[in-house]
């Protein structure tokens, strides 16, 4: 089979035709050793592609006292029971997909910042006027080449701002996934969910 993917092209098909281009691509029985189609029925474009990408964010306001003091409380309560959460930001994504980044526990925001937390780098702690926002983005790839780039990857931004505005802390991360890592159709689910950005008061 070829390697160029110079001339692969953006395609979106259903679940059951790229099961088959799959199954047809990856099967060397189809193809002669010279790389050309030895198989029933027509020649399948084993060079194609489908790309998804989307970004989601989210700001946490903190108007009062009392709100920055909860999520310190949290934060620090969660620090000290919360594991090391390895895909923390893929349980971000499959939420958003249902209930909004609203919705997401605490804990689960400390598991992606938990690494650095046992760095000795301070976790966000919050005073009254200031934000916490939450960047997700996510860029999927598929392709019924053998040797084509399937995955997904998500980068995960936090950043920190005070009262006038002024970022006081911000870090990034990305993980990538390959598809064999998750349950099926979940990758694109996330990739394919609309971009949006919302804000929220923390109580």
């Amino acid at each position: 089979m070829q390697s160029d993917f110079a001339t692969a092209v953006q395609t979106r098909i259903g679940p059951a035709q790229r099961k088959e281009l799959e199954n047809k691509c990856h099967n060397r029985l189809n193809w002669s050793d010279g790389g050309h189609w030895i198989g029933t029925g027509r020649k399948p474009n084993c060079f194609m592609k489908d790309e998804i990408t989307n970004t989601q964010s989210h700001t946490y306001l903190f108007e009062t006292d009392s709100a920055a003091t909860n999520w310190n409380l949290e934060h620090e309560k969660a620090i000290r029971y919360a594991g090391h959460l390895a895909t923390a930001g893929l349980t971000v994504a499959a939420t958003l997909l249902t209930s909004g980044m609203a919705a997401i526990a605490i804990g689960t925001i400390v598991a992606i910042t938990k690494d650095e937390v046992q760095a000795s780098i301070e976790y966000p702690r919050m005073a009254r006027g200031w934000s916490f926002e939450m960047i997700f983005e996510h860029s999927f790839k598929w392709s019924p080449h053998p040797w084509g780039q399937k995955g997904l990857t998500q980068k995960i931004t936090l950043i920190s701002r005070d009262f006038e505005g002024h970022v006081v802390r911000k870090s990034s991360a990305s993980r990538k996934y390959q598809l064999s890592e998750l349950p099926d159709g979940l990758a694109r689910a996330i990739a394919s969910a609309p971009s949006q950005k919302t804000t929220s008061n923390y109580v």
